[in-house]
């Protein structure tokens, strides 16, 4: 469709077409206006998608396992902010607390269990499929960093 602009006047335009709009003053304002707000409201969808992109919604959360020491061990992350470390053979956890998470760092608070601390400690993660790889940031507690630190695999339905 060919759309024409003409000028009546310096207070009126229109836009010929298969249809006529007069455009006042007070209406192109208003135009002006909303295209603005359409531009803003796509630069925020644009850095809303971008956060979300770097926050990897809550693909940590599982049943995680991996070998130390000949032994099995669990570490079970819920949704709801907490975790638990379980060594295989017994009926406890063993190590249990909260964590944050702020873009590909989490920060583990222990709360109880037999190993607890009262440290917290910070590592980065990277989730790939069915890996999750732990590489400590800062960690006082020995114990935990030797626990943590490395890759860890989820486990299957009937490993849990």
């Amino acid at each position: 469709m060919f759309v024409n602009c003409v000028n009546l006047d310096k207070n009126h335009t229109y836009f010929q077409s298969t249809f006529r709009i007069l455009l006042t003053p007070t209406i192109m304002k208003a135009l002006h206006t909303l295209k603005s707000l359409l531009a803003i409201f796509a630069l925020l969808f644009s850095i809303l998608n971008s956060y979300a992109q770097d926050e990897p919604s809550n693909q940590w959360v599982g049943t995680w396992t991996k070998s130390m020491n000949e032994a099995s061990v669990q570490f079970m992350i819920s949704s709801d902010n907490t975790w638990e470390v379980e060594f295989t053979g017994d009926d406890e956890a063993d190590v249990y607390g909260t964590y944050q998470i702020s873009g590909n760092q989490i920060t583990l608070t222990d709360k109880g269990g037999e190993y607890s601390s009262d440290s917290s400690g910070d590592y980065v993660f990277q989730v790939d499929n069915d890996s999750l790889k732990f590489t400590t940031v800062d960690d006082p507690v020995d114990g935990r960093r030797m626990l943590v630190a490395g890759t860890w695999t989820l486990a299957s339905e009937g490993d849990q």
